[in-house]
């Protein structure tokens, strides 16, 4: 009898039965590191643009930073502070920048400084440009100059000079302006806000208001009086 054949059909069902099983292995770990081999794809696509730029990037952390460059330009700064009477000043701009490093002048750009009074009305002061001395607390101001008092008084000009502390504004380069009396217009001005005088020089024209109270008006026709050239 030949078992020859019956021997191999056997051998074959054997191999292929442990075939079977290790493809059945091999599957089940694949399935298992399918989802990890995923992960590994998908961070080599996120972190490899960040990778290949690094030595193109920055640091934005600027505390992080071994030196940094106090002159930068900053974008909407605000400086908080009260002056020498202990009264709040909050100026805010749209853009600041210094000279030198540990330099007391700011430049600004559209600033807006409020402050208030000891009595506590608001002072409000708007400028296309401005410089701030930290240390004197004085502003130069240029550009269209709009300063208010929650008392009544508002002044235009292209160019003053600010104390912050005295709430002095004064200026030569012409002013307009709206005070509790009337209107006025002149080519030289100086401005006591908390005390609401106001000196003014040089083509003086003043429009007083018939409604309001005499009184008002002549105390304020001595003050403008001192500095009428005409």
């Amino acid at each position: 009898m030949n078992t020859h054949s019956d021997d191999m059909a056997i051998l074959n069902k054997t191999v292929s039965f442990d075939e079977n099983e290790r493809q059945i292995k091999r599957a089940e770990r694949l399935k298992k590191l399918f989802p990890i081999m995923t992960l590994i794809v998908f961070l080599s696509l996120v972190l490899y643009p960040i990778l290949a730029s690094r030595e193109n990037s920055f640091t934005l952390a600027i505390d992080k930073l071994s030196i940094r460059d106090e002159k930068a330009k900053l974008i909407k700064p605000s400086y908080v502070d009260v002056d020498r009477n202990n009264n709040p000043i909050n100026i805010t701009a749209a853009t600041a920048t210094r000279e030198e490093n540990k330099n007391n002048n700011y430049f600004f750009t559209d600033l807006i400084a409020q402050m208030s009074l000891p009595t506590g009305e608001a002072i409000e002061v708007n400028a296309n440009n401005g410089k701030l001395n930290t240390s004197s607390q004085v502003m130069d101001l240029s550009g269209e100059i709009i300063i208010t008092s929650q008392a009544g008084f508002l002044l235009r000009s292209t160019q003053a000079t600010f104390l912050i502390s005295e709430k002095i504004a004064f200026g030569k380069n012409g002013v307009s302006g709206i005070a509790p009396f009337g209107n006025f217009n002149a080519n030289d001005f100086n401005a006591d806000v908390e005390k609401e005088t106001i000196i003014l020089e040089g083509n003086v024209r003043i429009y007083f208001d018939p409604d309001k109270p005499m009184d008002i008006i002549l105390t304020n026709t001595k003050e403008f009086n001192k500095g009428n050239n005409n």
